[in-house]
């Protein structure tokens, strides 16, 4: 397990990177294995419950959680997400893969509004940018629905079905500090190819304020979080 030492030494090493103008991240054209990543999921919970095939995919997500004022509740709702999805199937053995949304997110907070989400990968040694996360319309005409898409990026670009939407099936609160970290999840494939179940786990930040003014703007939260697909 990392030691607090060098978990900050890392944080800190990221941060100094994020404050220096990046070269090209280096070609690279295919993932690592995934027989190695496995999720750490609560114990004395039946929500999620972890498949026992290896995963497809093994994503860090670096992006925002979007939230407007409900006038009615003073509170603020969720009105989808967008994130950018690196691989970090070549981190799953290593030390690093423990605290690497916890990286992510310092590193991500910290930079400039200059510096997008799709450039946070090749900050924290995992260039590979697979695909986004965004919200579209539900299957069904009502509401929204989660994408992962892979459609546009990398090897799976020009493959209209290198997508999954999901539909959620399992949801707990965050282990650690669940008023800033937003929820674990477990989501069942509800239209695409790309992937027949996804977890989100390990997220940091993400939460709206308690509460919110009748009038607020829309706001958006930074968060990471991992994904598993498979």
């Amino acid at each position: 397990m990392f030691t607090l030492q060098l978990l900050s030494a890392l944080t800190s090493a990221a941060l100094l990177v994020a404050a220096t103008p990046a070269g090209p991240a280096p070609p690279r054209q295919d993932t690592c294995s995934t027989a190695a990543a496995k999720m750490d999921l609560p114990a004395n919970q039946t929500q999620l419950v972890s498949p026992t095939t290896d995963p497809l995919f093994v994503l860090l997500g670096v992006g925002v959680q979007n939230y407007t004022c409900s006038a009615s509740t003073l509170t603020y709702t969720s009105t989808g997400a967008v994130a950018s999805l690196f691989d970090i199937s070549c981190l799953d053995t290593t030390p690093a893969f423990a605290v690497i949304q916890t990286l992510g997110f310092d590193v991500w907070k910290a930079v400039p509004a200059s510096v997008t989400a799709n450039d946070i990968g090749a900050k924290i040694g995992a260039p590979l940018l697979l695909g986004f996360q965004y919200f579209v319309t539900s299957p069904s005409g009502t509401g929204l629905s989660p994408k992962w898409d892979f459609t546009s990026t990398g090897k799976f670009a020009g493959n209209s079905s290198a997508f999954v939407l999901g539909a959620k099936v399992g949801d707990i609160t965050a282990p650690a500090n669940p008023a800033v970290n937003i929820d674990w999840l477990a989501l069942n494939n509800a239209g695409g190819s790309l992937a027949s179940k996804v977890f989100r786990i390990d997220t940091v930040n993400g939460q709206p304020p308690a509460s919110c003014v009748a009038g607020s703007a829309d706001i958006s939260v930074k968060y990471t979080a991992k994904y598993f697909l498979y």
